[in-house]
Formats: C-alpha cells, structure tokens, sequence
C-alpha cells in the first residue's frame, strides 16, 4: 500500500475522518509515520540493515548519513576498484592521533562516529569555518542523520559505504511507500492505531494493540532468524 492507501483505511477502521493531513494539521501523517519507526526499533528484519553510499572527494574525512539509527561497518573502494574495510576506532583515540594538527591525507584506516550536535542547536557557525574544517564536529544540524570521520583523509576520490541500521523512508507524499506499508502494511496500520491509544491514555487498548503488534513481530523476526540458520547444521563449540 501506498502513504494514501494507509491513511484511507485508517480512517475506515478507526472512524477518525477528524484526523486531516492538510496544510494546518499533519496529525495522521505524524502517527502513521511515528509508527513506522517504532517498528523499526522493536525488531530486526531483512530490511533493517541496510547500506549508505557516499562519494568522499580528495581530502574529505566528515560523511552524513541520513536516517540512521547504529553504524556497523565502513568500507571504502577506490578508482582502481580496489575495496577495503575500516577500522573503528575510539573517537578521542582518532582525535589525538589525526586532529589534534591538521592532518596529512593519504589512505584511510580507521572511522568513528561523531557529534553531531552543536550548542546552541541554531548557531550560525560560518564565521568558525576556518577552525572547523578539520575538526570531528559536524557543522549542520544532526537531527536526521549519523556522522562518521574516517582518517587519514582520502588523498583520491573513494566511494563510502556505511552499512548499519537504518529507519524506513518517511512518507510524505500520497504515492509514497517504504518497507512497512508494502510489506506489512496490517502491521503497520496496527502500530499506527497503538501510537493513537498512547496520545488517548487508554492503558486497555493500548495494551490490546501492544500484545497485536508483538505477535505480528514474533513472525516477522522469524524470517530472519530462519535465514541466519540456514545451512548450519551444528552447534560450533
């Protein structure tokens, strides 16, 4: 189903044609889309991990990765298609060994997640430019996205891919789809009706559509445990 198909069988199932998602009100949208991150949390499928896909140009360290929740691994390949992984390392161990100086570029070794929050949350930082420019602290916002620095900056051109765990797409447009409304689309409807429970206070339904929503993702997680297990047929010592 898509963000459309979603919010008309909301309103058929639950009555609620009050909740309007026009210019002055997104509270349908809000709670459909909350819902699909709960889900996104509370379980572990095929699709939760997933791959970002970065170009680094020549002396690049800093990477933004939009909608993601847990950093895993960072590989990196190169003109030559030559592919490697990076090291994590501790963030203050990766500042005192490159950033404490500005560093030289060559082949990157280690990564590390970063901050990505600055104080106050709106400053305008332009006129710090100078001083951020090798420093581990993203200057843009970081309410959506994760951050690495992976060091020794890149002396040529590589392709990034940080592989992790990550939300589904959010829906805004009516012909929008993601993993949820596709896939499990009963699933998410479920969710959406137990984020309406939580803002109503009722403990009754809340607890129905909890005990709903766990059962559903019992047999969802099954699935990837029955991929995990495949062609394993002992128990490693």
């Amino acid at each position: 189903m898509n963000f459309f198909q979603i919010k008309r069988m909301f309103r058929d199932l639950s009555g609620r044609y009050d909740l309007v998602d026009d210019d002055s009100q997104d509270t349908i949208n809000d709670l459909i889309n909350e819902a699909s991150r709960t889900l996104d949390r509370k379980s572990e499928t095929q699709k939760t991990w997933g791959s970002h896909f970065e170009e680094a140009a020549i002396d690049a360290f800093k990477v933004d990765i939009p909608y993601c929740r847990a950093i895993k691994e960072v590989w990196l390949t190169d003109a030559d298609l030559d592919r490697w992984q990076l090291e994590k390392m501790d963030l203050q161990e990766i500042i005192a060994l490159y950033l404490s100086s500005t560093p030289t570029s060559g082949s990157p070794e280690y990564y590390s997640p970063v901050v990505t929050r600055h104080i106050p949350e709106d400053a305008d930082l332009t006129a710090f430019a100078a001083y951020m420019t090798y420093l581990d602290t993203s200057t843009a916002l970081g309410y959506d996205f994760n951050a690495v620095v992976i060091l020794p900056p890149t002396s040529e051109a590589v392709l990034v891919e940080v592989r992790g765990l990550f939300y589904s797409a959010k829906m805004v447009e009516d012909s929008d789809t993601n993993f949820w409304s596709v896939v499990h689309p009963l699933t998410l409807l479920k969710a959406t009706f137990h984020q309406l429970e939580i803002f109503n206070q009722n403990d009754g339904r809340t607890k129905q559509w909890r005990t709903a929503l766990a059962e559903d993702l019992d047999g969802i997680s099954k699935d990837l445990v029955e991929e995990i297990i495949s062609e394993i047929d002992q128990i490693e010592n």
